[in-house]
């Protein structure tokens, strides 16, 4: 929290919200939350993790341990994040508390305007730390960046956080991304500076050689080794668990379900396997029926991408998995008794289906993919409607514009950075989770807070390169 004792009015603006919020609610037992608790290969190793802790600690109250863990968690990690923005952009005191309000407006976004009205750190599910842990992690992010250094003791840390955070939920490990792409901008500018200084700017083996020694291998390196790390980590876990040294199930058909609503009946012909041609057959004419695809979606954008969106569950757990439990309960003798390797093989059959049909079905997939991103750029800074659809096209465009000045105007400016880097985290989040699942609001405004306080930050710099003119 730093030297700065006016931090305390935040830790105690945090601690009162969310010690509300703890004492007000009971914990919220989700749709998601039965497959945490059982450890299934569905989900990822974090939170059944502690959640086993918990149990083993408390067998009957572990649940309200749980969520007095995430609201504290809360209150320390949003306490951070403003000590940290108001230490390296020196805030006063109205702006500090204006992004305290900021910070909070997932919590209070979620249980107002969602469909499911959630208090996030009173539900029993992986965005009841993720809502705190996400934030503090970007911080990190951005303390590499500005540290100038792509590997050291912060952009080590940093991918570390990214790390545990994949391990809740894998829609983070779009994060590893982010950091490998900033340790490559940070690298290609030290390269260029230090080649400018020897003389020799034109000589482009030089850059090339300098853009190695300023840490691009060893940044390539700790990707890689963190990727394969968490692979071996869910292996292991599923192992331990169920017996199975698997990765997560489930991400190949929640992601077959987007291929089966824009398929034709007539694409299942480039399916080989007669069976298995078959089986699509049962799957398509039954959600045909009950309109479930993509002829049938009302005209506009938004109105496309939510019509997907209310196809997409019901075409994943019941057109598509149904059908598939039954063909893998046929061909391989594997029921809902031995529901984990159900899982995998279902998965598998996903899989498949999905290699042979996208050929057929890529330029419907690509128009319904263009209308899901579209509705999850509005949801990350705007609630979904027609003319708050035209206020994110406008958000974002002034985004991208003050970006683009400060930078002229201000190099080694703060603000810009912090910008550009919330700017690539959002596309790589949409455009991430709109290959696999809907782009609901749960999934989108992890960066809503983050995008706004840029953006403000953004306003007042180019305000104050203004005054000292």
């Amino acid at each position: 929290m730093g030297k700065d004792k006016r931090n305390l009015i935040f830790l105690g603006i945090f601690a009162v919200f969310f010690g509300a919020l703890f004492l007000m609610g009971e914990p919220v037992y989700t749709g998601d939350t039965f497959q945490y608790e059982n450890q299934m290969v569905m989900r990822e190793p974090g939170y059944p993790l502690l959640i086993q802790f918990l149990r083993f600690l408390s067998p009957e109250g572990h649940y309200r341990i749980l969520t007095a863990l995430q609201n504290l968690l809360a209150v320390a990690a949003n306490t951070a994040v403003i000590a940290f923005l108001r230490r390296r952009f020196h805030l006063n005191m109205p702006v500090s508390l204006l992004f305290a309000v900021i910070l909070l407006a997932p919590h209070v976004m979620t249980p107002v305007f969602a469909s499911t009205h959630l208090v996030l750190t009173n539900s029993l599910m992986t965005e009841g730390i993720l809502f705190s842990m996400y934030p503090l992690a970007v911080m990190s992010l951005l303390d590499m960046m500005w540290s100038g250094k792509p590997v050291g003791r912060e952009s080590f840390r940093t991918i570390g956080l990214f790390f545990l955070l994949s391990l809740v939920r894998g829609q983070m490990m779009v994060l590893f991304v982010v950091w490998f792409l900033t340790a490559y901008v940070l690298t290609v500018r030290n390269a260029v500076k230090r080649t400018e200084e020897t003389g020799n700017r034109a000589n482009a083996l030089e850059l090339a050689e300098n853009i190695a020694k300023q840490g691009l291998l060893a940044a390539l390196a700790a990707v890689i080794i963190v990727f394969a790390a968490r692979t071996v980590v869910v292996r292991v876990y599923n192992y331990c668990e169920q017996g199975l040294f698997v990765d997560t199930a489930s991400g190949k058909a929640m992601a077959f379900a987007n291929v089966l609503y824009v398929a034709d009946r007539e694409d299942g012909a480039v399916i080989e396997d007669d069976a298995l041609r078959e089986l699509f057959y049962e799957m398509y004419d039954s959600a045909d029926a009950d309109r479930m695809n993509y002829k049938y979606a009302p005209s506009g954008i938004l109105n496309k991408a939510a019509y997907h969106e209310k196809c997409h569950d019901e075409l994943n757990f019941t057109y598509f998995a149904e059908p598939a439990k039954r063909y893998v309960g046929d061909r391989k003798g594997i029921y809902t008794d031995r529901y984990q390797r159900l899982m995998i093989e279902i998965d598998e059959i996903a899989s498949q289906m999905s290699a042979q049909l996208m050929p057929r079905v890529i330029g419907r997939y690509a128009m319904n993919y263009m209308n899901i991103i579209a509705l999850g750029f509005v949801r990350t800074v705007a609630y979904e409607n027609v003319f708050l659809a035209w206020y994110a096209v406008l958000i974002y465009a002034v985004a991208v514009a003050l970006t683009i000045l400060l930078w002229r105007k201000n190099a080694g400016g703060m603000a810009a950075s912090f910008m550009a880097v919330m700017l690539l985290t959002i596309v790589g989040n949409v455009c991430a989770t709109a290959l696999m699942i809907q782009c609901i609001s749960r999934y989108m405004i992890y960066n809503l807070p983050l995008f706004y306080m840029a953006g403000f930050l953004e306003i007042l710099e180019l305000l104050k390169l203004k005054e000292r003119k």
